[in-house]
């Protein structure tokens, strides 16, 4: 059985047609493969952070979208984050992505994740979670990592 690669570093989008939206960040904390929401829909502020843990706000992936004036481009990358202002693109749509895991949790494949703290994800709970925290699938096993953390591979469910 053909078995998904090992995330590359310059691709966030493994398969779909995705909608592209451009938000400024807000913080300079996203990195390409976070989950992403406003940062004060409320007061008017469309501008976007990292998703907080259990976030139900959640309103995309940010891609890889290089930024110039910078080596290596902000957002060039998978582990080179966004700067305040940048614009960051973000992705939505029935898509097949790459994602970061929360270092401390083990995915198993087929298991649903929900937003972690600083835009990773982690395992949604049946019967204990809030059904609107819930966002993907899971497509691979990704082991606990105590150092740093991992990548997966998911189908978005929630942003299609």
């Amino acid at each position: 059985m053909t078995q998904y690669p090992v995330a590359p570093s310059n691709a966030i989008l493994i398969g779909g047609v995705p909608l592209f939206m451009e938000f400024e960040a807000a913080t300079a904390l996203i990195l390409p493969g976070d989950v992403v929401q406003f940062n004060n829909a409320a007061g008017g502020d469309c501008t976007i952070k990292e998703a907080v843990v259990d976030s139900q706000e959640a309103i995309g992936i940010a891609n890889i979208h290089p930024i110039p004036g910078a080596t290596p481009p902000r957002g060039g990358n998978m582990v080179t984050p966004f700067a305040v202002g940048d614009q960051v693109e973000v992705l939505r749509g029935d898509l097949i992505v790459y994602l970061r895991v929360a270092h401390t949790n083990a995915i198993q494949c087929g298991e649903m994740v929900q937003p972690a703290a600083g835009g990773e994800v982690y395992a949604f709970a049946c019967n204990t979670d809030d059904d609107c925290q819930r966002i993907a699938q899971s497509l691979s096993t990704i082991a606990s990592d105590t150092t740093t953390f991992q990548w997966g591979i998911f189908a978005l469910e929630r942003f299609g």
